[in-house]
């Protein structure tokens, strides 16, 4: 995912910009100049540690530095239901979110990915339902929701009979007797 030669160019072209050696950066990072050399090759990366150091050292964050070096991608081609973990996991969490709530990552399942959604994120997801803005399986949503969000879900459909009538069975006797689905 990362493109290496695109960091190696990326971080030659600020060692340079600061009439710096390979072996004076190399001293700086607790590293061998070869080291320094290989990453400017694109053969190799450097561990964490010497990231946030040559990142300190370059005065940019390794956000700005790791979006700079992913390959292009056509999200909506490379995201399946086995990997979308690992998108949102990416920095284009936000843009993976948006292209689900917009219905372009078909056949991807909400409750295959809503565990890894943080607190806003679930929120934002519960809205989109009861606004009737993401269709997806009441039944096996409500079901992987926690007690907050399934009331919020719930007090949000009241006013849609056919919905509530769909997952009256899912809900509790309290839930029934709360929104009068008791029969």
């Amino acid at each position: 995912m990362i493109n290496l030669n695109k960091f190696g160019q990326i971080i030659a072209l600020k060692r340079l910009s600061k009439k710096m050696t390979q072996s004076q950066l190399s001293k700086i990072l607790l590293v061998t100049p070869q080291a320094v050399s290989k990453w400017e090759r694109g053969e190799s990366f450097p561990d964490i540690e010497t990231l946030v150091l040559l990142c300190y050292e370059y005065d940019i964050s390794i956000d700005f530095l790791l979006n700079e070096c992913f390959e292009e991608l056509n999200l909506v081609k490379d995201i399946c239901v086995n990997n979308v973990d690992e998108y949102l996991r990416s920095s284009h969490r936000k843009e993976v979110i948006n292209k689900f709530l917009n219905g372009d990552l078909d056949p991807i399942k909400v409750t295959s990915i809503f565990y890894l959604l943080n607190i806003q994120e679930r929120r934002l997801f519960v809205e989109k339902v009861i606004s009737g803005d993401l269709d997806i399986d009441l039944a096996e949503f409500i079901i992987i929701l926690n007690p907050a969000e399934r009331m919020k879900l719930l007090d949000g459909m009241m006013d849609n009979e056919e919905n509530m009538i769909e997952i009256r069975h899912l809900l509790s006797n309290l839930e029934k007797r709360k929104y009068n689905l008791e029969n």
